[in-house]
């Protein structure tokens, strides 16, 4: 089962993820250099001892056979490079080396690493005896390689792991959203019959010698009921809407109107209209849910002898009423559901969620504007629905 997560659970959710990964990586990336910098030295150890006990061995083997009176020979050795040179530094047997320093010791350059050794002292001639390494960079090649291997299988794992954390931490969440659903759903089926029952009896109490007041007032509370009602339907229902077919902007909106006419005279509210005829594809719960919604707040937090403007074109729908400014803050989650921005009125802080829904649904472009005197909201009518 989807869910879709508040503002505020995915905050809670990407920081926990965002702090978990973090700091995962980070610590793998800190042990990967530490081990680098370790096993790099140690290579380095291990290669300059190679190195030393291989230029004892030959300078072993030169004086042996000199004092047996046998010809100079050196055998090749993998992965190294012997060269012997006279007193004047001229090359006796193995590869000329041009770079090398005819001083006794270690060193190393930016490619290699040589030894030189002044221990077979004259015998054969030799003065110079230099070791050179010819794969300096290979072993320190597949060190880096086996790091990036063991780190990269290390960070996958954690994801992974991750992953099945973020399930574990998204199943109580959903749990509850099941119950919260389960429970809307029995609460609008029992809430219908009551409110069907009560707006026919109000039909029936204006045939009689009643109070118009009283009328009015049970008559608007009875659509107060009826749209969170409709409005929860919706949200329970959203995946099943009914069939998308050609509709009459200008005579939804008209239907809507009607209902909130005994509202809107409550207060004083003016409401003018300038409306076109527009059709656009789209499904009859959707539309009215629409208009509904926006009529309803427009309404709500409007002032008292306030107005109403509302104008319809083929690319715009516009609704403006006055009202106090909305801050900068508060217009960033307005249509975050359960966000009120005045908590002095009533609500669930639904109904603007149902319209970016909606609008999201059709890609019907919102754009809202507050200041000192009015609110705006503008929905920018999307080409390839109008008919």
């Amino acid at each position: 089962m989807a869910i879709e997560l508040t503002a505020s659970e995915k905050k809670s959710l990407y920081g926990f993820l965002g702090l978990y990964l973090g700091s995962s990586i980070l610590l793998i990336f800190f042990m990967a250099i530490s081990f680098y910098g370790y096993e790099s030295k140690s290579i380095e150890a291990i290669k300059k001892e190679k190195m030393y006990s291989l230029s004892s061995h030959i300078s072993s083997k030169i004086i042996t056979s000199y004092m047996n009176d046998e010809p100079l020979l050196v055998k090749e050795v993998d992965g190294f490079e012997i060269s012997l040179y006279d007193e004047n530094k001229n090359l006796i047997l193995g590869k000329e080396l041009k770079d090398a320093k005819f001083e006794e010791g270690f060193y190393t350059s930016a490619e290699f690493e040589y030894l030189v050794d002044l221990s077979p002292q004259m015998h054969h001639g030799v003065k110079y005896l230099i070791t050179k390494s010819i794969k300096k960079d290979d072993e320190r090649l597949n060190l880096i390689k086996n790091i990036l291997l063991i780190s990269f299988s290390s960070i996958f794992a954690i994801v992974v792991v991750g992953y099945f954390l973020t399930k574990m931490f998204l199943k109580p969440i959903q749990n509850e959203r099941v119950k919260l659903d389960k429970f809307i759903k029995d609460s609008t089926h029992e809430l219908n019959t009551p409110i069907t029952a009560i707006l026919m009896s109000v039909e029936r109490l204006k045939k009689q010698n009643i109070d118009e007041k009283i009328l009015q007032r049970v008559e608007i509370s009875s659509k107060r009921v009826q749209k969170i009602y409709a409005d929860l339907t919706y949200l329970l229902l959203e995946d099943n809407l009914n069939v998308i077919k050609s509709i009459n902007l200008k005579e939804a909106l008209l239907g809507e109107l009607t209902l909130y006419e005994d509202l809107a005279l409550k207060k004083s509210i003016t409401i003018e209209k300038e409306l076109e005829d527009v059709y656009i594809s789209i499904d009859e719960s959707s539309v009215q849910r629409l208009f509904s919604n926006l009529l309803s707040n427009a309404i709500k937090y409007n002032k008292n002898n306030g107005i109403i403007k509302i104008s319809l074109t083929k690319d715009l729908f516009s609704i403006t009423n006055t009202s106090e400014n909305i801050s900068k803050a508060s217009q960033d989650k307005i249509f975050q559901r359960y966000y009120r921005h005045n908590k002095h009125e009533g609500g669930f802080g639904i109904g603007l969620d149902i319209v970016k829904r909606v609008s999201q649904m059709y890609n019907l472009e919102i754009e809202l504007s507050s200041n000192e005197s009015v609110t705006e909201i503008k929905l920018h009518l999307n080409a390839s629905l109008i008919k």
